[in-house]
């Protein structure tokens, strides 16, 4: 093994380390600690996603200034986050966007991203200081551009090898619509031939103003059930899948129309992962108000960083009434945070480059099996 592949083993078991052991101590003591912090950065972006939980085109595009968002973040680290995930809209659109990476990272604390990849390019030296990115990649370009956008998959592709290319941690993130059932297998073999993992989304339901509007992306319940049956065979079969079995089985087995991503209030009459958001993980909203998770921006009633402080924000999204959802993504962290021992495993499995390479070997030999 080369010396650089050593100190970036040596580097990831340090983080995982730095990581988990303040997670056990706050499950010992019942403390509620924001771990893990998806800051959306802001409302603009440059594409017009069909599935847009939030409704991004549609919401004021007033930006915080770059003081504040410090200043949330100076306050989310002191009382013991971990990581950050930019979110937007898209987050590299902002032209501070390199300052408040260097924020991060600065201050010892992980920095990741979630984005469409146009801007990657104008990134580099801040991409290379990043522990993750992850650019959403419906499909292949057919189903790509038919929900975000013609021209869009190639930026998306462009970003996927120009950031491999830097040596850093990518993942794609895929939202599971009408367009691209068609293209699992495909963006399977897409991942594995890469070298990164995938993860499957099941969607948010719409919120805002729009919520409720027919759109051109929903598929059936069968057809989301028989695609999710088909993610998490190939994950049996060794392709890199990021979400864990566990997560993946209860998306399945949901009990309800997959339109009702989430239930609010009453005590669910079957078996269920409790949701863990607004203790160990939240979400900023990008004009500072603070919500359990994205699934709840514009359900719930938040209060606002800037006006009433990060700690008490964060005491009123512990207190919320959401009990449970469908999002894999999102069970994935509530069972993470619940000290899930095959969740765990399955994390330090998939989100470990050195890891990944044994699945990727599994996943030729399964192929080649055929």
């Amino acid at each position: 093994m080369r010396t650089s592949e050593i100190k970036k083993a040596a580097q990831g078991a340090w983080n995982k380390l730095n990581f988990g052991l303040p997670i056990l101590h706050a499950k010992i003591t019942g403390q509620n600690v924001p771990f893990q912090v998806l800051f959306s950065l802001t409302n603009r972006c440059n594409l017009k996603c069909s599935y847009c939980y939030a409704d991004y085109p549609h919401r004021p595009a007033a930006d915080l200034t770059t003081d504040q968002i410090f200043k949330i973040i100076d306050e989310f680290i002191e009382l013991g986050t971990r990581r950050f995930n930019l979110v937007g809209g898209e987050p590299m659109i902002r032209t501070d966007f390199d300052q408040i990476v260097a924020h991060i990272k600065d201050r010892g604390v992980e920095c990741a991203a979630t984005t469409n990849g146009y801007y990657v390019r104008r990134r580099t030296e801040t991409i290379k200081r990043m522990d993750l990115v992850c650019v959403s990649l419906d499909g292949d370009q057919a189903a790509h551009d038919a929900t975000r956008g013609e021209g869009s998959w190639e930026k998306a592709m462009d970003a996927l090898t120009f950031v491999r290319e830097l040596d850093v941690p990518v993942q794609i993130a895929v939202v599971l619509n009408r367009h691209n059932l068609r293209t699992i297998e495909w963006t399977l073999e897409l991942a594995r031939s890469l070298g990164v993992a995938v993860g499957f989304s099941t969607p948010i339901a719409e919120a805002g103003p729009t919520a409720g509007r027919q759109s051109t992306y929903v598929a059936s319940d069968e057809e989301y059930r028989n695609a999710l049956k088909l993610v998490l065979d190939y994950k049996r079969r060794g392709y890199p899948v990021l979400f864990s079995e566990k997560s993946l089985k209860y998306a399945i087995d949901w009990k309800l129309p997959y339109a009702q991503d989430k239930i609010i209030g009453d005590e669910p009459d079957f078996e269920y992962i409790p949701c863990n958001a607004g203790k160990n993980f939240v979400i900023v909203d990008a004009n500072a108000d603070v919500y359990p998770c994205p699934a709840t921006v514009e359900v719930l009633a938040p209060l606002n960083a800037l006006k009433v402080g990060v700690k008490r924000a964060l005491e009123n999204t512990a207190t919320h009434q959401c009990k449970t959802c469908h999002i894999p993504c999102l069970n994935d962290f509530n069972l993470l945070y619940s000290l899930n021992p095959g969740v765990i495993l399955n994390i330090l499995r998939t989100y470990h480059p050195r890891s990944q390479k044994k699945m990727f070997a599994a996943a030729r030999r399964s192929v080649a099996a055929l």
